[in-house]
């Protein structure tokens, strides 16, 4: 029975390593549906075992307040599930983030049954084994930044993401290895020490070169923690510590001088190494670090929902409810829609309130505290100590996925079992009084797991398999075929409806780039899909902005139709609004509801709402300017466009030229037309497949040369557009007859 545990687990921590595209992707999510299979098996495996009287559970676990501590945090987090802004997704998520509360039971269930299953010899196997799995994903990280294997592995010339599909997370993860690795390497009196220091080497050599400032904090911490508090005093302790400390001085100045240097040095910059890790280093950088912004907003959202938050993966409910466009860089980087706080502190505040941050503090505080209480007898407690002093702190500024939960809750594990008593002490019970209830109990668990796993695992599998087929056949350019890969599986229902309609209407819209002649199939079907949508996940603020926009496109192609339409954008634009009330996005795409009903004023109005809620962004400027040229206000409307210039908005882009365009032909400022035209000529590659495009520019603009008096430019313009397009040799006939 201890071989078939094993085996199991042996499996679970197996998964980091393992990324099988498109059935296992986004990797986090696949990793987590197997994780939940196997878990089942070990459940079922457990209650036969329990049932059979072949094994009972150990009272010390109810004498440990650690393990309470971790009841407690279960049972908040299970109340702010219940109390949930959106309950279905507090307990499932998304596949992008593979959380959800039903997840975070998953995990303490493995952790709770590693300590009751696994015995002494067996957790040294199962130690061995993660950190064998360590340094395999560590060597297919080498394998990325080095080119190896590049027909097999994408290769890295930066950051390499391992199998782990982050380097940020693969820092995180390889972090959680480092210090029990070297803690058995300390313990090992044997020539397997050797592996042991090796791979605790090569573990902080990855940590490195994962550029994830995060993980260096978390290292730092926790070597501070393990040398400085390490609980043998000999001689050659003390002068271990001063050297990590003289090092640590080392490179605290090199961090100075790389930051105060007028020049970096040439062997800086051409080692390969160091090309990446130096600007991570930039104190600038870190100063303009939108995680502050957004812990600014995080506040605000606590402050709302103080008690028990959210709820489970809502933390985008009051991030969006609490956005200020006007915080620095809040925009920049990752855009202004975030679903992490990046730091568990507000994470955990805002998604299961103040008690479930002070529950998780104390869960991680009782267990260090007792390990304290064996590490002088056994050094890998302090290796543990280390390793959660080292995961709080590089949680401070980013955040879990499933690789590091699963080495974070088997460290609890392992320490429930380091700090319970030898003797074993079981629950008593007549195995004749639970015989009848045997048979029952076993058959209403197996049918249990085996629905949790077709209906919450297999069938989302496949669905967001699906996704993925689809998406890569997007990418190869097969737009009809992608869009009848999603329509062929819309009717798999899962809890993954609101997810999959979304990652549809978001193939669609790449796919309107390249095939404008299906922009209002694909804008008529978006908005039933969205539809769908928000009513699965009616918090969800972009998919009422999705729907506005797409109802845009309507408004623009049924004229007759356009006040109804109208009303339609208006309401899911005044839903978004509710939702979060500062995003400028939201009066972006509503400005341009008006601009294309041509109600100037009102696209006026919105868009100043937008310039006041940030002044910085440029976008707000780009449209307040358009609406200028619409009202004929031409000295405001140079202002503002010149403003959205300087303020780095695309205004040489196609879409913008061509919005300009618009804007200037309804008030027939030829002198304007004329150079946007010639914009737009140079920036359309001469190619045949874009010859339509250009043909219609060059019309266009012999037209507005005819009326502007310069006849010879007109002709010009006439015959280059013939030569374009051949079949209208008799329209540019008459036209040339009218500038004589």
């Amino acid at each position: 029975m201890k071989n078939k545990y094993l085996i199991g687990v042996f499996l679970i921590l197996a998964l980091p390593l393992i990324t099988i595209p498109p059935l296992l992707h986004p990797s986090a999510w696949g990793k987590t549906i197997l994780f939940r299979i196997i878990l089942s098996a070990l459940i079922f495996l457990f209650i036969y075992q329990f049932t059979s009287n072949k094994g009972l559970i150990d009272k010390k676990i109810l004498r440990s307040k650690s393990f309470w501590m971790i009841i407690v945090f279960l049972g908040i987090s299970l109340l702010a599930t219940i109390f949930s802004s959106d309950i279905w997704f507090s307990l499932w998520g998304s596949p992008y983030r593979a959380g959800g509360f039903i997840d975070l039971l998953c995990y303490i269930i493995f952790a709770l049954l590693t300590f009751l299953v696994l015995k002494q010899k067996d957790w040294q196997k199962v130690w061995d084994f993660s950190i064998i799995i360590g340094v395999l994903v560590s060597a297919v990280a080498i394998f990325q930044q080095f080119g190896i294997f590049s027909g097999t592995l994408i290769s890295f010339a930066g950051r390499p993401p391992s199998t782990i599909g982050s380097p940020i997370f693969l820092g995180l993860y390889i972090l959680l290895l480092t210090f029990i690795t070297l803690s058995f390497g300390l313990k090992e009196k044997s020539q397997k020490r050797i592996f042991y220091f090796l791979s605790a080497l090569l573990f902080v050599y990855i940590i490195i070169i994962t550029g994830s400032r995060a993980s260096y904090f978390g290292l730092l911490i926790g070597s501070l923690y393990f040398v400085l508090t390490y609980p043998k005093k000999q001689t050659l302790v003390r002068l271990l510590k001063i050297l990590f400390i003289s090092l640590l001085l080392v490179a605290a100045y090199g961090i100075y001088y790389l930051n105060t240097a007028p020049k970096i040095p040439e062997s800086v910059k051409e080692n390969y190494i160091l090309r990446e890790i130096v600007p991570r280093l930039s104190i600038n950088l870190a100063k303009e670090d939108p995680r502050f912004s957004a812990w600014l907003v995080s506040l605000e959202a606590i402050k709302s929902k103080p008690i028990l938050g959210y709820g489970p993966e809502n933390f985008y409910i009051g991030f969006n409810e609490h956005y200020d466009a006007s915080l620095p860089y809040l925009d920049r980087a990752w855009g202004s829609w975030w679903d992490r706080a990046h730091n568990f502190i507000f994470d955990l505040s805002v998604t299961i309130g103040i008690p479930g941050l002070i529950a998780y503090i104390l869960m991680f505080g009782v267990l260090i505290w007792e390990l304290q209480k064996v590490k002088r007898e056994n050094i890998i407690a302090h290796g543990i100590q280390a390793t959660f002093f080292a995961y709080l702190a590089a949680n401070l500024f980013t955040f879990d996925l499933f690789s590091t939960y699963l080495i974070s809750f088997l460290l609890m594990g392992y320490s429930l079992h380091l700090i319970s008593p030898n003797n074993t002490e079981v629950v008593s019970r007549k195995y004749s009084d639970q015989y009848k209830w045997r048979k029952p109990v076993l058959v209403v668990s197996a049918i249990v797991l085996v629905w949790f796993v077709w209906s919450f695992n297999m069938k989302p599998l496949d669905v967001n398999a699906e996704i993925n087929r689809a998406k890569n056949l997007l990418s190869q350019g097969k737009c009809n075929e992608a869009v009848e890969k999603m329509e062929s599986s819309l009717d798999k229902k899962s809890f993954l409806n609101s997810f999959y309609r979304l990652e549809y209407v978001e193939i669609m819209k790449q796919c309107a780039g390249s095939h404008s002649d299906k922009n209002l199939e694909y804008a008529e079907r978006g908005i039933t899909l969205l539809e769908e949508s928000a009513k699965a996940q009616p918090k969800f603020a972009r998919t009422w902005i999705l729907l506005g926009s797409f109802t845009n496109v309507l408004i623009e192609k049924n004229p007759a139709q356009r006040k109804e339409l109208v009303e339609k954008a208006d309401y899911y634009f005044s839903k978004a609004k509710e939702l979060s009330p500062k995003h400028q996005e939201i009066f972006i795409e509503w400005s341009k509801t008006y601009m294309v009903a041509g109600n100037y004023n009102k696209m006026k109005e919105l868009s100043n709402e937008c310039v006041e809620l940030n002044p910085e962004t440029s976008t707000c400027y780009w449209y307040l300017g358009l609406s200028e040229i619409f009202l004929g206000e031409k000295e405001l409307a140079e202002e503002h466009i010149t403003l959205a210039r300087r303020k780095e908005h695309p205004v040489n882009s196609l879409t913008s030229l061509n919005q300009l365009l618009i804007a200037y032909t309804s008030v027939s400022d030829y002198e304007k037309i004329v150079g946007v035209l010639e914009k737009l000529i140079e920036i359309t590659p001469d190619e045949p497949k874009y010859y339509p495009t250009l043909s219609q520019y060059h019309a266009s603009l012999a037209f507005v040369y005819r009326e502007l008096g310069d006849y010879t430019k007109a002709k010009e313009e006439a015959l280059i557009f013939l030569e374009l397009d051949p079949s209208s040799k008799d329209e540019v006939d008459l036209f040339l007859k009218t500038l004589l």
